[in-house]
């Protein structure tokens, strides 16, 4: 088995900008009978801190990653994350993966770093740092198929080009340092329903390992929220994703019993973020 079948992405993370807070003061009319005094002045505002911290959790029909079915079945993930107004963050985030897929390793674990910038013409960078952990330890060959990746993004309005780069051996493959990813991305909010449309193309670059491969995958979503007797629960989204490989150098990747994961998939997931 191909340990080109272990590739994996990076959910994407946004930095989270402050935005400063107008402060209110209070003053006594000038009309006020004698002899005049001035009110004192309101509490001022608490100022935002420049920390946040989210979580996520979500249930996936399938982990897909660049077009390759890495849970062959349902997925549970989930991440923590913390940003700083400056634009720098750090996160955390995990799902269960096929064993068959990862020399016997049936959980992934990514911790990640990087900063992230808007500038005020809209052009937004981000660099990301992310180690790829499989806590069981299961080696391929006796090498460890851990792999730290460095990625560079560039977006503007609806659009995002994505350069990733393995700065390790690449899922324990020998002589597979720098292999690389070429990623663009659409995501764009619809008119009708509060749909948001993403669409995207993929091709990896296996530094000649003969395992270069191309995907694409196109989906809706939709943020919501749980209406009940009390305050409505926030932070859903939920969403359709169809993903497909093309131009695959290699003969594809199977499980043991001759399941095709480069198949074309529909991913239908759920997701909360608080």
């Amino acid at each position: 088995m191909s340990t080109l079948a272990w590739i994996k992405n990076r959910h994407v993370v946004s930095a989270l900008i402050a935005t400063p807070i107008l402060l209110n003061c209070a003053y006594a009319s000038a009309e006020d009978a004698a002899p005049a005094t001035v009110a004192p002045a309101a509490a001022q505002a608490e100022p935002e801190s420049p920390h946040s911290f989210t979580f996520n959790l979500g249930l996936y029909s399938n982990y897909m990653f660049r077009g390759v079915a890495l849970s062959d079945g349902p997925a549970l993930q989930g991440g923590a994350d913390y940003a700083h107004s400056s634009g720098f963050y750090a996160g955390t985030w995990f799902s269960n993966i096929d064993k068959e897929f990862a020399a016997g390793n049936s959980l992934e674990v990514d911790v990640y770093g990087g900063y992230a910038h808007t500038f005020d013409n809209g052009l937004g960078i981000n660099l990301l740092g992310n180690y790829y952990w499989y806590p069981h330890n299961k080696k391929l060959d006796g090498e460890s198929i851990d792999t730290f990746e460095v990625s560079a993004a560039i977006s503007y309005k609806f659009l995002t080009y994505t350069y990733y780069n393995a700065l390790t051996d690449y899922y324990g493959a020998p002589d597979s340092k720098n292999a690389e990813y070429h990623e663009l991305k659409v995501n764009q909010k619809l008119p009708i329903g509060d749909l948001n449309f993403i669409a995207k193309v993929g091709y990896q670059d296996t530094s000649g390992l003969g395992g270069n491969q191309g995907d694409f995958a196109i989906g809706l979503n939709r943020d919501f929220a749980l209406s009940g007797t009390g305050k409505p629960l926030e932070g859903f989204n939920a969403g359709a994703i169809f993903t497909r490989t093309f131009d695959v150098e290699s003969q594809g990747f199977y499980t043991a019993d001759g399941r095709d994961l480069n198949a074309a998939k529909l991913t239908f997931y759920v997701k909360r973020t608080w």
